[in-house]
């Protein structure tokens, strides 16, 4: 067999391209198991709107977790004007501020679509999956929060498990 058979030989036998992110779901209501699983997940994802913004892990501090509490101990999260209120201080009074809260599908479906290559796209269908897991039990929750003043609004989408508010962040340009 000369190198060129071999080559196409290997290649026929090699296993696909994993379809997921490479580790597995984080056991429920295990929030270190959360981050880790996302940070390896969303560290190739886009999101693109009038600009391509990565999509980055963010976790509430203990004292914004300690700001959020009324929300949180009723097992749900805030309303959008709290969580803007927290994220953004009192810029919600500005002229054309955005504060809205909106189920993660739509955020998942538009993030799944528009990434470019295969791994990314499967990556993005992994974190889809892993919020959706993640959240069905009773005391858990999530959210799509956008925030902030046009044409830059900050996405965040969110999980409340365990008592610990965890998911990613980025940015939609919308001139």
């Amino acid at each position: 067999m000369d190198y060129f058979e071999a080559l196409k030989t290997s290649q026929e036998q090699s296993p696909p391209p994993a379809a997921h992110s490479p580790l597995p779901l984080p056991a429920m209501h295990n929030v270190e198991e959360t981050i880790n699983y996302i940070k390896h997940t969303c560290s190739d994802l886009y999101f693109t709107s009038d600009s391509d913004e990565p999509v980055q892990i963010y976790q509430l501090s203990n004292p914004g977790l300690q700001a959020l509490e009324a929300s949180i101990s009723k097992l749900s999260l805030p309303s959008a004007h709290d969580f803007a209120v927290f994220v953004a201080g009192e810029a919600d009074t500005m002229e054309d501020f955005v504060a809205e809260k909106k189920p993660v599908a739509g955020f998942f479906e538009r993030l799944c679509n528009q990434q470019v290559t295969e791994q990314q796209k499967q990556l993005a269908e992994s974190l889809k999956r892993a919020f959706d897991v993640l959240t069905e039990e009773p005391g858990t929750d999530s959210a799509c929060y956008r925030i902030g003043v046009l044409p830059n609004i900050e996405v965040y989408v969110v999980m409340l498990i365990d008592g610990q508010v965890v998911g990613i962040k980025t940015v939609s340009v919308e001139t």
